[in-house]
């Protein structure tokens, strides 16, 4: 307490505050207090480091914020197996007199990188997601779905409350069969908190791809290859719904011969809608300086007979490039001529010619 009673925040504070653990013998009835709190992230850099953070008014000249005491609201943040609480400060610049939140974007983004590591927290308008659930998101596969994260996130949440719950009613019990005259009553523990839906992750997971964008497109640019394979497909576009259904017609990759995917396209037709990705495909390998990639496998318009192809005239920023066609669509040129997919020896028939070609 300050000196005109009101409370006010100690100078020694810490960025982390975990809830006391439940006593081991109680002499009174046991509340759950103990047994259901949870851990306090204070998230004050101005107030914890002294960092400097500026207005980003452009007219108040980068004056230095100062700070303005507690935020008013607290958020509840969603973590692996359990809930933590999140509190943080306001700063007020002297001249404009506006407020900014310590846990806005504004403050982030002038933090340096250790500082702003520990922030590990995705703001949506009523929830807040800890950065190790959205983890479990990165490098989609078969197992981790967003239907599948939310379905272990509410198994170890329903787990965690149920063991807390087991700790509570054993120490009741204890308690109970101690000696006592009155009877005794004990207070309802508190209902499990309520994991937010499968749309709300995706929308904290698009949040997460966001920050990281730059990143993310530095590892894409930074892949490059020698050997190149283009194919385009419908599969993909045929997924899409919503108002971005029919809005493209074939989805083009390059990969290269490490298997790694160099770039990827949604065009409305194959032909002419490509010359935008060629000319940045193009453009890539320029300014990174690496050797320029000496094969382009395709699976059509690879051959013609009188000057070169139009894919040849595409890549005219590689002119000694050789434009190939793929060894699979080559082995389905020669099975066209003998059999069809049907066919019971067709599988067969293909195997023996990849065995004649790889072996």
């Amino acid at each position: 307490m300050g000196s005109k009673g009101k409370p006010e925040l100690r100078d020694n504070l810490q960025l982390w505050y975990y809830p006391p653990q439940p006593a081991l013998t109680y002499n009174q009835a046991p509340a759950p207090d103990r047994f259901f709190c949870h851990s306090l992230l204070l998230w004050m850099p101005y107030k914890l480091w002294r960092v400097k953070v500026l207005c980003p008014n452009p007219a108040c000249g980068q004056h230095q914020l100062t700070g303005g005491g507690l935020h008013k609201r607290a958020r509840q943040v969603l973590d692996i197996d359990r809930m933590y609480n999140m509190v943080t400060e306001t700063l007020i610049c002297t001249k404009c007199k506006a407020s900014h939140v310590s846990w806005s974007q504004t403050v982030l983004q002038q933090l340096d990188l250790g500082h702003r590591s520990e922030f590990r927290v995705i703001l949506t308008q009523k929830y807040a997601c800890d950065i190790r659930v959205i983890r479990l998101l990165r490098e989609r596969g078969l197992g981790n779905s967003p239907t599948r994260v939310i379905k272990q996130l509410k198994e170890n949440h329903s787990e965690e409350w149920l063991q807390r719950l087991a700790r509570y009613t054993t120490q009741c019990v204890d308690f109970l069969s101690g000696p006592g005259v009155l009877p005794i009553t004990f207070q309802e523990p508190p209902a499990p908190t309520v994991v937010p839906s499968c749309k709300w992750l995706l929308t904290v997971y698009s949040q997460d791809i966001l920050t990281r964008l730059n990143e993310i497109h530095a590892r894409i640019t930074s892949t490059h290859g020698s050997i190149l394979k283009m194919d385009s497909t419908k599969k993909i576009t045929k997924k899409l719904a919503g108002t971005a259904k029919g809005t493209g017609l074939w989805l083009t990759s390059v990969g290269n011969e490490f298997g790694q995917v160099l770039i990827s396209v949604l065009t409305a037709q194959e032909g002419a809608g490509l010359d935008r990705m060629v000319d940045g495909l193009v453009r890539r390998y320029q300014e990174a300086g690496v050797d320029l990639p000496a094969v382009l496998y395709v699976d059509c318009g690879c051959c013609t007979d009188v000057g070169e192809t139009k894919l040849k005239a595409r890549f005219r920023g590689w002119p000694e490039l050789t434009v190939k066609l793929d060894i699979w669509h080559s082995m389905r040129r020669i099975s066209v001529g003998c059999t069809t997919d049907a066919h019971q020896l067709y599988p067969i028939f293909m195997s023996r010619i990849s065995a004649c070609i790889f072996e």
